[in-house]
């Protein structure tokens, strides 16, 4: 891979802005594996398993890109993301012993403005493609598979918000 053009552009906010998107992605990909295996994913549990893959090698894909400019990855960063991820799961939800149908309604928003994170991400790496060496091919791909991951959450949100706001069922007399 050619060496970027480091009188362009300064690597140390690429380096922090890969950094960033990495720790996004392993924090993202590790809560969409969560909710495939979560009853609630009824018969989308297998697209779900399928992003989570996907956001994993996308991940994998930052991490390559990182090495390849010669840049360290911030363990604190991802360590943080990690405790962050799992924090976020004790928010209340309205329920105490079972898990709310609103619960997954409200992680497919917050995925789904992750996603437009991401492919955002991937447009701002294009964009410096040419600078930093980087495979213009590959990155219009990742760039369009964000669109499709981002349709996919669209629908499975369309199929799941109707029931966000469902009673809990009466008690057995």
């Amino acid at each position: 891979m050619p060496q970027p053009d480091d009188t362009r552009l300064d690597l140390a906010l690429v380096r922090t802005y890969l950094n960033d998107h990495i720790t996004g992605a392993a924090a993202v990909s590790s809560r969409v594996e969560r909710m495939s295996r979560n009853p609630d994913a009824g018969e989308d549990a297998p697209a779900l398993a399928r992003l989570a893959r996907e956001l994993r090698q996308e991940r994998e894909v930052h991490e390559a890109t990182a090495r390849d400019l010669g840049f360290t990855l911030s363990r604190w960063k991802h360590l943080g993301a990690a405790v962050g991820e799992r924090v976020a799961r004790l928010k209340p939800n309205g329920r105490v012993l079972r898990r709310s149908p609103l619960s997954l309604v409200i992680e497919l928003e917050v995925l789904r403005s992750g996603l437009e994170g991401k492919r955002l991400g991937w447009a701002t790496l294009r964009e410096h493609a040419a600078a930093l060496g980087l495979d213009t091919v590959r990155l219009d791909g990742l760039v369009e598979r964000s669109r499709e991951q981002a349709e996919l959450v669209e629908t499975l949100h369309a199929r799941h918000r109707a029931s966000a706001f469902g009673a809990p069922e009466a008690a057995a007399p």
